[in-house]
């Protein structure tokens, strides 16, 4: 978590001849964001993807790190499921309610009820929302493809490399499958150092975690996560809609009784995959 954002800092002043000019959570120099994004992509690489990858080796006494036995540790496997990918994504948007209810009911009640710590709760995410917007800022079609790059496909396979591959892996050799899964789901969530999205990034880390201990398969975990990515993405872009801002106000949505029939079905339907994700289940489909 501290390397993180260090690296970033540090390649940015690599590429811009020592000075972070440029560089706030407050505001990016639009002539800079190029530079940034790729900052963002090759220092996810770095410190959270090639670690991992070394390690694995290091684990498996295999020279080659990119060798079949490495490779199998971190569950990456050339079989794909079709089938069980498309279990897997649909439980991400069948989550999104409730992560989206529990979101809107804490800033309603917790923050407020926190005083000034919650405000600043409020603050902090707020700017950096501020941040990813700018980052995120397209204005051609070549453009979002890169942002969808360097936003949703490059975090989904360094964190999946990272959280699942290794971490989870590597709990499930001294403690239970679901033991594992909790405990990454809780470092995958202080991982993103955002109080106000601790609690929906556990669920989600819980979620994706369960996806991997029932598959072994990384791809389906990197599947789930990077659509989950491309949705916020996409709903980011389309935040300064003032229609759709409006429809998803948290007051107007938590007193309506429709929402709450909408995120019991959404959850019932959640439910139902969570049970189907079994290992007979997935080979099945």
């Amino acid at each position: 978590m501290v390397l993180y954002p260090i690296a970033g800092v540090l390649l940015f002043m690599l590429v811009n001849n020592g000075s972070v000019a440029g560089i706030s959570l407050l505001h990016i120099d639009r002539s800079m964001l190029p530079l940034m994004r790729i900052i963002q992509a090759v220092g996810q690489i770095l410190v959270l993807a090639l670690p991992v990858i070394m390690l694995a080796a290091w684990h498996t006494g295999r020279k080659n790190p990119f060798s079949r036995e490495c490779l199998a540790f971190l569950g990456i496997r050339k079989d794909f499921n079709a089938g069980a990918a498309a279990l897997a994504v649909s439980g991400i948007f069948l989550l999104q309610p409730l992560l989206y209810t529990v979101t809107a009911c804490q800033d309603l009640f917790l923050w407020p009820a926190l005083g000034s710590a919650g405000s600043e709760v409020v603050r902090q995410r707020e700017l950096m929302e501020s941040f990813i917007k700018e980052l995120a800022l397209v204005r051609t079609l070549p453009e979002f493809f890169s942002v969808a790059f360097v936003l949703a496909l490059t975090p989904a396979v360094c964190e999946e490399l990272l959280f699942r591959g290794y971490i989870q892996q590597n709990y499930t050799r001294s403690m239970s499958k679901g033991g594992a899964v909790l405990l990454t789901a809780s470092v995958f969530a202080f991982f993103h150092m955002s109080a106000a999205n601790l609690f929906p990034l556990a669920l989600l880390g819980w979620y994706i975690g369960y996806i991997y201990s029932k598959t072994g398969n990384l791809a389906l975990s990197i599947c789930a996560h990077l659509v989950n990515n491309f949705a916020a993405l996409v709903l980011l872009l389309f935040a300064d809609n003032g229609d759709l801002t409006k429809w998803f106000q948290p007051e107007s949505l938590l007193g309506a009784l429709w929402w709450w029939l909408f995120v019991g079905g959404s959850l019932l339907l959640f439910v139902m995959v969570v049970r189907w994700f079994s290992a007979d289940m997935v080979t099945r489909l």
